[in-house]
């Protein structure tokens, strides 16, 4: 299975939102939730997406989970074992104690181009009346963004040119 989590935090209000989904081999989706967070950093609604996200994979009994996020700090933070910080060591270590439930995880930074689904997700979050909804299928809007990256294709990652001076 693949997880892809996403947080998201907008710097005008502090309002913030979290999203994932869960895929099989094949790209088929097996399940997702939306969450709205509240009032956060990114950093503390990218913990909270991957929270979620692992809690789903363990009660779906997932054996083997990729877990995939666009944050570099998460993952960074994640595999630390000397990472510390009062604000968020409670919810760190509620992770890493859910993935040695896993029989076997991987966690890797992607990309935001290929986290698309979860991207998507995490801004619903925004949107919804309830504070968390598991999703047993996809929402209609997020059909055609599946279906793209089921297919393997991919975004181009625009990285501006550097200016050489003569």
């Amino acid at each position: 299975l693949t997880l892809n989590t996403d947080g998201s935090a907008t710097s005008n209000s502090g309002s913030a939102s979290g999203g994932e989904l869960i895929r099989d081999e094949k790209g088929d989706w097996v399940t997702g939730f939306v969450r709205r967070i509240g009032n956060t950093t990114s950093f503390m609604a990218e913990l909270w997406a991957l929270q979620d996200g692992l809690q789903l994979c363990l009660q779906i009994h997932a054996q083997f989970v990729i877990i995939e996020l666009d944050a570099k700090s998460i993952e960074d933070a994640f595999n630390s074992q000397t990472y510390s910080n009062t604000i968020v060591s409670s919810i760190m270590d509620d992770c890493r104690h859910m993935d040695t439930r896993i029989p076997r995880t991987s966690l890797r930074h992607i990309y935001k181009e290929a986290n698309k689904c979860a991207d998507f997700l995490a801004k619903l979050g925004t949107l919804i009346e309830s504070d968390f909804i598991v999703l047993s299928s996809p929402p209609m809007d997020l059909s055609s963004i599946l279906e793209v990256d089921a297919n393997g294709l991919y975004v181009n990652r625009l990285c501006p040119e550097p200016l050489f001076v003569v």
